[in-house]
């Protein structure tokens, strides 16, 4: 079987995806967000978040939070620094200090204590535990979103000083300059269609947006095997069974990375279609599903696909399309992946249910049923283990499949060879003397 795609968005090959280039404008109808989206500034001279740091290519860089070893504060301190969007310190804010310790013999365990900033911003917390298993993270909670720093720990020698901005939180998409992009790579297997995504998601604007618990991203109803990695920050996704995935977490100004996998079953059709559920705002989306010779994928709305290598080199079908503001919103993707081979599991499973009841026929019979042909029986066997071998060498047959189907095909062997009738020993005649 094809080998596992690995989660890293580096392997799904995201950035190919990406909306706008590093020498995009905002000129470009391409590099601007969905239809029915709020406009964004194009003038470049004003920086809405008042300091630097990282963004996409052709948004304002939002402020950089983060933390650093301070020589000047002292050994088990963390200083906490609390600014608005344009740098102003917030005074009289309560700052959480979550204190996460791990360790071979305890497990891990978790505690948060808090202190207030005083006139300059400042919140300071003393007298901490230092030394490798304990992470240090604050946070501001504010108006149902969490602004947090990447956890870090305290070193033997200084402590840390940290710097985390605070935004305006908005739930109303519509109010927040939000755009998406998604990459989907769809696996068929032996009894099962994988379906692994990824999300960027963009925050353009000068607010925090956090997702209403009622938006959710619809997929299939009978969707399984739901997981998602935990990233340093709350954002992610949960699953809602039967429904689809909910959004959560604080999408301050900036870039995120969702990505989470999930499953349907497959029972060996020669097609499948599947209907994935796009996250809102969405400006780009790539598909990409390996292939062996003969498949094809097709995506209501896309471009024909074509045929390139996946991030662990195998063929695949890829296709992906770029949203410009004129385009109608797309709220899910309608997934056709053709030409599956169906001969394999299928055709040596249909033969030993054949056999099995040849078999029983006979144990089962009447009492004078025709003596059984057991090379002929042995002569099908073989050809179906033949078949067997050849599908698991062309990757048409999953390993589950293949140990069973083997395994039932060897007995039935064994019970041939047990059921040959025993040869007659001859017998001298005596002669009369």
């Amino acid at each position: 079987m094809k080998r596992e795609l690995v989660t890293t968005l580096g392997a799904l090959a995201l950035s190919a995806c990406v909306l706008v280039s590093s020498h995009a404008s905002a000129q470009d109808p391409a590099a601007r967000p969905p239809a029915g989206h709020p406009a964004v500034a194009d003038d470049g001279d004003e920086d809405p978040h008042g300091g630097g740091g990282g963004g996409a290519p052709g948004m304002a860089p939002a402020p950089e939070d983060g933390a650093m070893e301070d020589p000047t504060i002292p050994r088990g301190a963390v200083e906490v620094h609390i600014s608005d969007p344009t740098g102003k310190p917030m005074g009289n804010t309560e700052v959480t200090l979550g204190i996460i310790y791990n360790s071979v013999a305890k497990g891990e365990s978790r505690k948060r204590i808090t202190a207030r900033t005083d006139d300059v911003g400042t919140a300071r917390f003393k007298d901490l535990d230092v030394g490798s298993g304990i992470a240090f993270r604050p946070m501001v909670l504010k108006d149902g979103a969490t602004f947090s720093t990447t956890p870090f720990g305290l070193g033997l020698k200084s402590g840390i000083r940290a710097l985390l901005h605070v935004y305006p939180v908005t739930s109303d998409i519509d109010q927040a300059l939000i755009v998406t992009q998604s990459m989907v790579y769809a696996e068929v297997k032996d009894d099962r269609v994988q379906i692994q995504q990824a999300y960027k998601i963009y925050n353009f604007g000068k607010n925090a947006w956090v997702p209403p618990p009622d938006l959710i991203v619809p997929l299939p109803e009978t969707f399984t095997a739901f997981a998602t990695q935990q990233g340093m920050t709350d954002v992610g996704v949960d699953a809602v069974a039967k429904k689809g995935i909910r959004i959560r977490g604080t999408f301050a100004p900036g870039q995120h990375v969702i990505e989470f996998k999930w499953q349907l079953p497959y029972a060996g059709e020669a097609e499948v279609k599947v209907d994935v559920g796009m996250p809102p705002h969405l400006a780009a989306a790539r598909i990409i599903a390996p292939a062996s010779k003969g498949m094809g994928m097709e995506v209501e709305g896309f471009d024909a696909t074509k045929i390139s290598t996946d991030g662990m080199g195998q063929r695949a079908l890829v296709t992906e399309k770029q949203l410009r503001r004129e385009d109608p919103p797309v709220k899910s993707l309608k997934l056709t992946i053709k030409g599956l081979p169906t001969e394999g599991p299928g055709k040596f499973i249909a033969t030993l249910l054949a056999l099995s009841g040849l078999v029983a026929g006979v144990v089962l019979g009447v009492r004078k049923a025709p003596p059984r042909d057991t090379k002929r029986e042995r002569q099908q066997l073989l050809a179906a283990l033949e078949g067997l071998e050849l599908g698991h060498r062309e990757g048409s047959i999953g390993p589950k499949t293949y140990e069973r189907a083997r395994r039932e095909l060897i007995d039935d062997l064994a019970r041939t060879f047990a059921a040959d009738p025993k040869p007659v020993k001859a017998t001298r005649k005596k002669t009369a003397s």
